[in-house]
C-alpha cells in the first residue's frame, strides 16, 4: 500500500530527541527518507536514523551548526547527495533561555536569535531554493514542497521573562506568512507549529510536576506529548494540507484561548 510521502525527502532540524525524533519518525512512517540533524547529540541522533532504517525506512544523520548560513546549505547538499532530491523541510531545532526584559544581555539574546531565527530563516532559504528547482525541472510534480517552521505559543500569548524566546517564535509565525506568498509560485506551502506545553525532559527536570500543573489550565484536561506536535505536522506536509499555506497551527488543546500560567 502507498504511503502519502512516499519517494518524498525530509529534513528535521533538531531531530535529535523527543518533539523533533517523533516528528523524524512520523514523516518516516508515512514514507519519507529522513534526514535528522542535530548540533552535538550524535548519538542520539544516530538512534533515530537506526530506528527508521530498522523498520524499513531511509534515513540519515548530519551534524550541523544552523546559526550560520553556510551549514544549512550543507545539510540541504548532503541531503540531495544522500537522497537525490529535497521536498520537505521542518525547521524545528531552537533554544530557551528565560530572562526578564530588564536582565537581558545581548549574549543571550543573540544565542536566541541566531538558532531560533536566523537558523530557521536560511535554512527555509536553502531548502526552498532547491524545491524551486526541481519544481521547475518537474512542474507536473503537483506536490512541490512544504516548509515549516516550529513556533510557540509564546508567539502569541504574553509570558512573563520571555520576552526574546517570544520576539523569535511570533517572527517565525509571520515569517510562515509571508513566505508562503513568496514561494507560493514554486508550488511550497509554508506553515508554522504554535506549540504549547508539551510534556519533554527539559519540562520535567525544572517541574517534576509539570504535567500536572499545566493540565490544570488547559481545556482539553492534559498536556501535549511530542506525538501531538508530530501529528499536526504530518497533516501539513500531507498532500492533503496543499492548500494550506501561510498558516500558524496551535497545538496546545485550547490553551492560548485561556492563557493561564500555573
Amino acid at each position: 500500500m502507498s504511503r502519502s510521502l512516499d519517494g518524498r525527502v525530509a529534513i528535521v532540524t533538531g531531530g535529535s530527541r523527543e518533539i523533533g525524533a517523533a516528528m523524524a519518525d512520523a514523516l518516516a512512517a508515512d514514507g519519507a527518507a529522513v534526514v535528522v540533524s542535530h548540533h552535538d547529540a550524535p548519538d542520539l541522533a544516530g538512534e533515530v536514523a537506526s530506528r527508521i532504517i530498522d523498520e524499513g525506512g531511509r534515513a540519515l544523520a548530519v551534524q550541523a551548526d544552523l546559526s550560520h548560513p553556510t551549514e544549512n546549505r550543507r545539510l540541504v547538499e548532503r541531503t540531495v547527495d544522500e537522497f537525490g532530491r529535497l521536498d520537505v523541510f521542518v525547521a524545528n531545532a531552537g533554544v530557551t533561555k528565560r530572562k526578564s526584559f530588564l536582565e537581558m544581555d545581548e549574549e543571550t539574546w543573540d544565542t536566541l536569535v541566531d538558532l531560533n531565527l536566523k537558523g530557521a530563516y536560511f535554512g527555509a532559504q536553502a531548502a526552498a531554493r532547491t524545491i524551486a528547482a526541481q519544481r521547475a525541472d518537474d512542474p507536473e510534480d503537483s506536490y512541490g514542497g512544504r516548509i515549516v517552521f516550529s513556533s510557540s505559543v509564546n508567539g502569541l500569548v504574553a509570558i512573563p521573562d520571555n520576552s526574546a524566546y517570544a520576539a523569535t517564535k511570533a517572527a517565525l509565525s509571520h515569517l510562515a506568512t509571508v513566505l508562503a506568498v513568496e514561494l507560493g509560485p514554486h508550488g511550497i506551502t509554508v506553515n508554522a507549529l504554535a506549540i504549547g506545553a508539551t510534556v519533554n525532559e527539559r519540562n520535567l527536570a525544572d517541574d517534576p510536576d509539570y504535567d500536572a500543573h499545566w493540565a490544570e489550565v488547559t481545556p482539553t484536561g492534559r498536556v501535549g506529548t511530542p506525538q501531538d506536535v508530530a501529528a499536526a505536522l504530518a497533516y501539513l506536509v500531507s498532500p492533503g494540507a496543499a492548500m494550506v499555506s501561510g498558516h500558524t497551527l496551535t497545538v496546545d488543546g485550547g490553551w492560548s484561548g485561556v492563557g493561564n500560567v500555573p
